[in-house]
């Protein structure tokens, strides 16, 4: 499932946005990567809402020239030990003055165009070192272009990345976000 949704915000509430990511980022290292990132303004949490669904970690990151200038291709099936359903990004930048950008879509040369749900973490683990920027591997599927305001939903299982791999003119910034599926609740009426 790819869903896009362009507007997503008011247009004043997007304007916002956009002024708030004009504070500092800060540098984090997450898995031996580095990531330039801000935190997501509470008042943007309650538009992010999915039915059916847990929001569990949001953030604003950006790539520039020179930084965070991998493909690294992958799936975001687990977040913070959680094993995720759905990711959103929400594209912030204005598209003037900045390398044309999005969120490319890939199938693996031996799982497809997802991660298999059943997949060992010693496959995880080597997909994610070793075959996430190897191009022999992959083959580009789909590119969503990156517009302001436009929210991408899709299968946190779907293999992507940013694209292209470096931005070369501007800043990148996207907020990014990841659901879990609620859990049923059973109950027996006595």
């Amino acid at each position: 499932m790819i869903k896009i949704t362009d507007n997503f915000l008011k247009q004043k509430q997007f304007e916002n946005l956009q002024e708030y990511c004009k504070d500092e980022f800060k540098i984090v290292t997450v898995g031996g990567k580095q990531f330039s990132i801000l935190e997501t303004p509470e008042w943007v949490l309650k538009h992010l809402e999915i039915p059916e669904h847990e929001l569990i970690l949001t953030f604003i990151r950006n790539a520039y020239k020179g930084f965070d200038d991998e493909v690294r291709i992958h799936a975001d099936n687990i977040i913070n030990g959680c094993k995720t359903a759905l990711a959103q990004v929400l594209y912030i930048n204005n598209s003037k003055n900045i390398t044309k950008n999005g969120t490319c879509f890939y199938d693996h040369i031996n799982y497809g165009p997802e991660l298999p749900k059943d997949i060992s973490d010693a496959d995880f683990n080597s997909l994610l070192t070793n075959d996430s920027n190897n191009a022999l591997l992959w083959t580009k599927t789909d590119v969503i272009t990156a517009k302001p305001n436009r929210l991408l939903t899709y299968n946190s299982n779907y293999f992507h990345s940013k694209w292209p791999a470096s931005i070369e003119e501007g800043t990148r910034i996207v907020l990014v976000a990841f659901h879990v599926k609620k859990q049923k609740v059973w109950t027996t009426k006595t």
